[in-house]
């Protein structure tokens, strides 16, 4: 989750491999501080500059070299620009404003074995004969 100031500047580098279209989303929000509080609005792609150096108008855009480069950036002002009517402002608590949530630890599954005693395998071998046997002898 990122969280970035109204007038923050932000940059985000990739090394890129294979050229071509490719959508890279950020998550998060905008803060903006006012005399009546804290507010926060979704990011939007027309917030940033693509590789390119023109603003994006969606998540989507074509990258055309490899290597290392910035593929998502923002200027320190807040640059580009979003009227504030396109952005959903939310007013947020001030126990709320801009904390980011720790990660919490995710489980990996482990491998299990069961232990097996060494005479359980000739006894299953066994029985599986006795019913092969059985079977041709009942024919």
């Amino acid at each position: 989750m990122l969280y970035l100031e109204e007038d923050e500047s932000f940059s985000m580098t990739a090394n890129v491999e294979s050229p071509g279209p490719q959508r890279i989303a950020l998550t998060g929000y905008l803060v903006k501080r006012t005399n009546n509080g804290t507010y926060i609005g979704s990011l939007l792609p027309q917030m940033f500059y693509g590789a390119d150096g023109l603003p994006l108008t969606s998540w989507r855009q074509n990258l055309t070299t490899t290597g290392s480069q910035i593929i998502l950036s923002r200027a320190a002002g807040g640059y580009p620009k979003v009227p504030d009517e396109e952005i959903y402002w939310r007013k947020v608590a001030d126990s709320e404003q801009t904390t980011t949530p720790t990660p919490t630890p995710v489980a990996i599954p482990q491998k299990v074995s069961l232990e097996v005693p060494n005479w359980i395998l000739p006894l299953i071998l066994g029985i599986g004969a006795v019913a092969v046997i059985v079977y041709y002898v009942r024919k």
